[in-house]
């Protein structure tokens, strides 16, 4: 079971991702944890990786591939797994397709969560995550508070990222649909877009995901 997350940033992504990794024991393939990972573990192309970054330069689009491809190598993948965040534009999705035909690989589902933009921006400014089990709420819609007690896992607390602000946001959104959003197009002509409406509960969002996995 090969899946391909798309959306924008706060359209829910993340936690549809978690749900699936907990009920089918996949992975998910986050390129942010594959380049720490690799500068973690020292590396050669760690290394170079940790220089590049620490200059302020960005990882180049080969690099990133070489490190999914690793990852794509592993045991926990033979099952499959998640993309979450990447491909981000019309380049990497050829390289990754590339990719999958080398590997003999096939990409099933790809899972555009689709949400407003008014919507979106909401959504993240009230977004606060435990800083213990990663869960995510939402101070808009649950009526939770930054630094209250987190109610799923009783020992952390939830925390507001840095950068979920108006401006941060709309700049954000800006680029999704500048570099990411012509990708939806690329994989519908593929036959494997499947559209969500991403306005729905994160229950029902997930029950709709599951009916499709499941027909």
């Amino acid at each position: 079971m090969n899946i391909l997350f798309l959306g924008a940033p706060g359209c829910g992504k993340g936690t549809q991702s978690k749900i699936i990794i907990e009920k089918y024991k996949i992975p998910q393939i986050s390129t942010g944890d594959l380049l720490r990972n690799e500068i973690q573990s020292k590396t050669d192309l760690g290394l170079q990786i940790k220089d590049i970054i620490s200059s302020g330069k960005f990882v180049s689009d080969e690099i990133v591939l070489k490190l999914v491809s690793k990852k794509l190598g592993q045991d926990d993948c033979e099952d499959g797994f998640i993309l979450d965040g990447y491909p981000r534009n019309i380049a990497q999705a050829e390289s990754l397709d590339k990719l999958f035909n080398d590997k003999n690989l096939t990409l099933e589902y790809v899972f555009l969560i689709d949400v407003p933009s008014e919507i979106l921006i909401q959504r993240c400014i009230g977004r606060l995550i435990c800083d213990s089990c990663g869960w995510i709420t939402n101070s808009f819609f649950d009526d939770k508070n930054e630094k209250e007690k987190c109610s799923k896992c009783n020992q952390g607390i939830l925390l507001k990222r840095e950068d979920d602000n108006e401006e941060t946001i709309k700049k954000r959104l800006n680029v999704y649909h500048e570099q990411t959003a012509p990708i939806i197009q690329f994989y519908d002509k593929k036959n494997i877009l499947c559209s969500i409406d991403g306005q729905k509960k994160p229950s029902e969002i997930s029950e709709d995901i599951s009916r499709i996995l499941n027909p």
